[in-house]
């Protein structure tokens, strides 16, 4: 299982919060946090060129890959995570556009997914959030997760998040991976945000008292009515 029990990891899906709570997780749990997506191409001017062989972006030379499932593409996978990641002083990393690879990252990370609802993440602030969606609405839908659907953009992207949470809900409940909800978080008081951050490997390495505190002073309330 490679270095699981000292590399972590949070999976989500784009304008999920990750922005927000994972600098809160590092700094508060003395972690060396990549700051954005190390696997993600367009996030990593180091590793990016070669990381297009297997994980995927909103670019066109790699969004494919947002939808193949790791089980495909395993000896690719195994040598990137050696000459990227394995050579790299990392041991926090977040990821958005992998709903796919959550077992091959389970095999090097401990995982908590964070979880935002359609309701919060819809519609975003950034159009390009849409521009996102799409491009894993597209992954999917080449890969047969979905049925193609003539529909708008902000259609496209709802159901790229639908479809896209099945899958990793799936490997979570399959794994038993815990999820965070970004919109609990948001609002629950004190006592009950530490209660959701005392979860698997946040509970182990993160002080979850200095975490609840800086996330409440630092949230905003964006659950929709």
């Amino acid at each position: 299982m490679g270095q699981a029990r000292d590399q972590y990891l949070i999976l989500s899906l784009p304008n999920s919060g990750t922005d927000w709570l994972c600098p809160i997780l590092a700094r508060q749990g003395g972690l060396r946090y990549y700051q954005k997506e190390f696997f993600n191409p367009i996030c990593n001017p180091v590793h990016g060129t070669r990381l297009e062989a297997a994980f995927g972006c909103e670019l066109a030379s790699c969004y494919a890959n947002i939808g193949l499932p790791w089980d495909r593409q395993v000896e690719t996978l195994e040598s990137l995570y050696r000459t990227t990641w394995a050579a790299e002083p990392y041991n926090f990393d977040k990821e958005n556009f992998s709903p796919l690879k959550v077992a091959w990252y389970a095999r090097h990370f401990r995982i908590v997914m964070l979880y935002r609802a359609a309701s919060s993440v819809f519609p975003p602030s950034r159009l390009r959030v849409l521009a996102w969606y799409d491009a894993i609405y597209n992954a999917l839908a080449d890969h047969g997760h979905l049925v193609r659907q003539a529909a708008d953009l902000t259609a496209r992207a709802k159901r790229a998040h639908e479809v896209s949470w099945i899958l990793m809900r799936q490997a979570a409940a399959a794994l038993g991976i815990p999820v965070l909800d970004y919109d609990e978080l948001c609002t629950a008081d004190r006592d009950r945000v530490r209660q959701c951050l005392s979860v698997g490997w946040i509970a182990d390495v993160v002080n979850t008292a200095g975490a609840a505190a800086d996330i409440l002073a630092t949230r905003r309330h964006t659950v929709k009515t």
